[in-house]
């Protein structure tokens, strides 16, 4: 006997929610490990008042929204408690998109390059008065500014799509963009020197992970660019790799990482907390925006077939913490030892 497997959307009016609902709905049966059929069963989920002691009906629920929708948030957070499989991690969403300084301190531990980046205390900081200011030091902007060089990158630690990411090319840009930061932590970056016009946004889903020719613009500008062959084999591995263990560690399902090529041919990391990828079909063109829904059903489809459980806080995230403190480990070291660790969820391998 074939049962319901109720799967909600919160995407609201994007276009690409709703196909994805209409993909989701159109699959066969799915024959699962434990010898029962399912038929999925998937829509937007419902909005309403919710009792403490309510139960959704929802096993897995696509979040594409709750970011933007406050009352997704504390839900979201008690149906993984119950068991209910959320994509992303709602712990993983929410921390580390509001502290991406965080993710680039976890990354970097793990042998992945990061660009030079100071995380600066908060222009305003409303709770703190009079003598409390007698443990600021005044800040060495010479000394950081002759580190980064210019342009120098100034971001908020807290961001999504761009918005506060700016360029100073002169002390006078980064103090005003400093001093109109209000009570954001921000980060001073090093701008990537690269020889190319490009860089590469990886669309991760699952264990599918498209490297993709891209060129960031502001107001929705980006363009994807379809080459296939724009990496060699060795820097593809490389993305590939980079990205998996990103992923594991920080417990995306669903991200995008960005890398830019610097002029030593090395992979360097700017941004990789993107829990809703770009779903745009005018941005991702028709090639992308397929494959980034295909690989959503995939991966749906693996986790009813597999009767996959949720783990409420990433699974690996300690052990890839013991890995980053070894100190008998050199950095390549670190990265393969996490890369080793991330394979686990890329590369199951069948039970003996």
């Amino acid at each position: 006997m074939t049962e319901d497997y109720w799967i909600g959307s919160l995407h609201f009016s994007e276009p690409f929610g709703d196909e994805t609902v209409e993909r989701l709905n159109a699959l066969p049966p799915i024959a699962a490990v434990n010898g029962q059929t399912y038929k999925i069963r998937a829509e937007h989920v419902t909005i309403h008042e919710v009792d403490l002691d309510y139960r959704t009906k929802y096993r897995l629920i696509l979040d594409r929204f709750s970011y933007l929708y406050p009352q997704a948030i504390g839900l979201f957070m008690g149906f993984a408690f119950q068991g209910v499989y959320i994509i992303n991690n709602p712990f993983s969403f929410y921390y580390y998109l509001r502290n991406k300084d965080a993710a680039y301190m976890v990354v970097k531990d793990l042998g992945i390059s990061i660009p030079k980046t100071y995380i600066l205390p908060p222009k305003e900081a409303p709770a703190l008065q009079g003598d409390d200011f007698k443990y600021h030091k005044f800040f060495d902007w010479q000394g950081m500014i002759e580190e980064l060089g210019w342009p120098i990158v100034i971001k908020p630690a807290e961001g999504r799509e761009a918005i506060g990411v700016e360029l100073a090319y002169n002390l006078d840009q980064l103090l005003y963009l400093y001093n109109h930061s209000g009570s954001q932590v921000m980060m001073l970056q090093e701008k990537v020197k690269t020889p190319y016009p490009w860089q590469i946004r990886a669309l991760c889903i699952g264990r599918k992970i498209i490297p993709i020719k891209y060129i960031f613009r502001k107001l929705d500008a980006s363009e994807y660019i379809f080459d296939p062959e724009f990496l060699t084999p060795e820097l593809g591995r490389k993305v590939i790799d980079t990205c998996r263990i990103i992923n594991r560690v920080l417990g995306y399902e669903m991200n995008s990482v960005e890398m830019f090529i610097d002029e030593q041919g090395e992979l360097q990391a700017i941004d990789f907390n993107n829990p809703v990828p770009d779903g745009r079909l005018k941005a991702l063109g028709e090639i992308f925006y397929n494959d980034y829904q295909q690989a959503l059903c995939d991966l749906v489809v693996e986790i009813v077939r597999e009767q996959r459980s949720f783990d409420f806080l990433p699974p690996d995230i300690n052990t890839f913490a013991h890995i980053a403190r070894r100190s008998d480990l050199s950095r390549e070291q670190k990265f393969q030892a996490a890369l080793e660790l991330a394979n686990r969820y890329y590369e199951p391998r069948d039970p003996d």
